[in-house]
């Protein structure tokens, strides 16, 4: 693990990823634009600018939740980063979100080393960001499937109660001494340096996943993926289907889902095509439900990643100046 913090630490290592990544994301968002700019002009057609615009700004909230959540992660393990730097580095991650599971977003771990930010301990609280995630969302689900009074509302609050208690629980045996103590000597055994820096991440993971923090971050993702939800209904509103508010929010839930499980990055192609069959279903023509579609990706996935791309490149500046000072 030292190794790894080592290498990851060299500002040159630094340097090359960020303008890559950040070359790359533009120029994908550039290909995007570029061929997509006949159903991207449809969607802006369809819902309007100004509310684009405006969604785009409450989308973003959800941001600010997350970087909370990931803060408060830090602090639990003693690290104290300047804030606004901090929330720098945090949204550049939102540059690799296009990825399986969001795996991308772990390069935060490099920028954050120069603030003295283990590893370990870093990608504990990503873990910690995914866990709570797919927390928030199944009380999402929950809330709308409730409102609008499908009787499956059971299944998402089950879900939830499951998922929760399980999780606690797999901490809570993880910290067990007698736990450790096992996987000590398994370690040792294997000599295998991957497998003990995977039980220092696990650790840290256990140390932070207690049952009043957890329930606290589930809400926090609800109110990150809640605000989006509400901008895909208040989309639906303005484009004229229909659809309650409360079916729209389930429907990007369930889309939200059906993207993650895919495992394709950002669940390209996915969640879109989950979002047209859900709304086509519920009467919307298909050319409207495909504007949509494309409208909440725009002020979501796409936005975020702009933001993480400028945000790279910014920190990558801020580094070469601090490097060139010293």
């Amino acid at each position: 693990m030292d190794r790894i913090q080592s290498a990851l630490a060299d500002p040159r290592m630094v340097r090359a990823v960020v303008l890559f990544v950040s070359a790359g994301v533009l120029l994908y968002l550039a290909a995007i634009f570029s061929f997509g700019w006949k159903e991207t002009a449809g969607a802006l057609a369809a819902i309007g600018l100004d509310t684009l615009l405006i969604g785009a700004v409450l989308s973003s909230s959800s941001f600010l939740w997350r970087f909370g959540r990931w803060e408060n992660n830090l602090r639990h393990f003693g690290y104290r980063v300047p804030r606004w730097r901090h929330l720098a580095i945090y949204l550049s991650g939102l540059a690799l979100t296009a990825t399986p599971g969001k795996s991308g977003e772990t390069f935060r771990s490099a920028l954050l080393l120069q603030h003295g930010v283990r590893v370990p301990h870093s990608l504990a609280a990503f873990l910690v960001d995914r866990a709570s995630d797919v927390l928030g969302v199944c009380l999402l689900g929950f809330l709308a499937a409730w409102m609008s009074g499908q009787a499956l509302a059971w299944a998402w609050i089950s879900a939830y109660a499951v998922l929760l208690l399980g999780s606690c629980t797999a901490a809570w045996l993880l910290l067990h001494p007698r736990a450790l103590t096992a996987w000590s000597r398994m370690t040792r055994r294997l000599r295998w340096r991957p497998l003990d820096a995977g039980k220092l991440v696990l650790e840290s993971w256990a140390r932070v996943w207690q049952l009043p923090r957890v329930a606290a971050f589930s809400s926090l993702a609800l109110l990150a993926y809640g605000s989006q939800a509400l901008v895909f209904a208040w989309f639906c509103f303005t484009a004229g289907t229909g659809v309650p508010a409360a079916d729209c929010v389930l429907i990007f839930v369930q889309a939200t889902l059906f993207g993650a499980a895919s495992m394709l990055p950002g669940g390209l192609g996915a969640m879109e095509a989950a979002l047209v069959l859900q709304l086509s279903e519920r009467g919307t023509s298909y050319g409207v439900a495909v504007s949509l579609a494309i409208a909440i990706r725009l002020v979501t996935l796409w936005l975020g990643m702009a933001i993480g791309a400028i945000s790279l490149l910014a920190s990558s500046r801020k580094d070469m100046a601090l490097q060139a000072t010293r």
